[in-house]
């Protein structure tokens, strides 16, 4: 039997207060990884910290909005004095207002860029020397399929997926021989409180009810199911392991098989 075991590594992990961010850190903290919770919303942060602490997890919690000034550094700063270094970073922080792209503002894609493309880039300078110090370590950023395939009314979403999609091949070319190892996840269309929003959206742009909305987003997923925030977890899991040793550079779609998004 194959088994994981992250016992004496570190992971920070982003956008960790709900979703798959929130998946991640339990996951992480399962496989025996201390892990740094870094999110805006405090109450959520919270309560995924005392499910750590209750099944035995170390963790840190570091609310914050990284998209203000120091606050990147602040978090790897923290995380560095509370357990000593990172060994992996999971950037699953971001957000997605689903509009019409003609009319998509100026706000939206900023908080979009600002968030999930630019604070991304911040932590990972800020994570790359502490990974130096260790002898390695991995990096695993959360997209998006909305930079490689239509989405109806995606908005400004797409485009920082597509940004980390580029960085992430240059960083990883850059760092390999480092040891330090950069892949992505593409999450389908996962159920989380994030795809209640955004149906919810889709339903009063196009004036149809969520009911009619949901089922045609269903209907596009071949394995007749929402992907579940676990199952980008697990991917995320394998990808800062030992399994994964050889993994750099990759984009992992975790979609159910749509058939219609290219496979890159």
């Amino acid at each position: 039997m194959i088994t994981i075991d992250l016992n004496g590594k570190t992971a920070l992990v982003t956008g960790s207060s709900q979703g798959i961010g929130q998946a991640c850190a339990m996951v992480l903290a399962r496989a025996g990884a201390s892990v740094a919770l870094a999110a805006r919303n405090e109450e959520n942060l919270d309560r995924t910290a005392s499910e750590i602490i209750a099944a035995g997890g170390r963790v840190e919690l570091l609310a914050g909005d990284l998209t203000a000034e120091g606050q990147t550094e602040r978090v790897v700063e923290e995380t560095c004095a509370r357990f000593g270094g990172i060994d992996f970073f999971v950037s699953a922080a971001g957000v997605s207002r689903r509009t019409d792209p003609i009319v998509t503002t100026d706000e939206d894609t900023d908080l979009a860029i600002d968030l999930k493309l630019r604070a991304a880039i911040r932590v990972t300078k800020a994570v790359i020397p502490q990974m130096r110090k260790r002898g390695g370590g991995a990096i695993v950023y959360f997209s998006g399929l909305s930079h490689v395939h239509t989405s109806e009314f995606h908005g400004s979403g797409c485009i920082p997926n597509a940004g980390l999609a580029a960085y992430k091949h240059q960083l990883a070319r850059r760092l390999a021989p480092e040891n330090i190892r950069v892949n992505l996840i593409n999450p389908g269309t996962t159920d989380t409180p994030r795809y209640v929003r955004q149906t919810t959206r889709i339903a009063e742009i196009t004036n149809r009810t969520y009911e009619e909305v949901d089922a045609e987003r269903r209907a596009e997923l071949p394995m007749n199911r929402l992907t579940r925030a676990e199952d980008c977890a697990n991917a995320a899991l394998f990808l800062v392991s030992d399994l994964a040793s050889n993994v750099t550079g990759e984009s992992i779609n975790v979609d159910g098989g749509r058939c219609d998004v290219v496979r890159a």
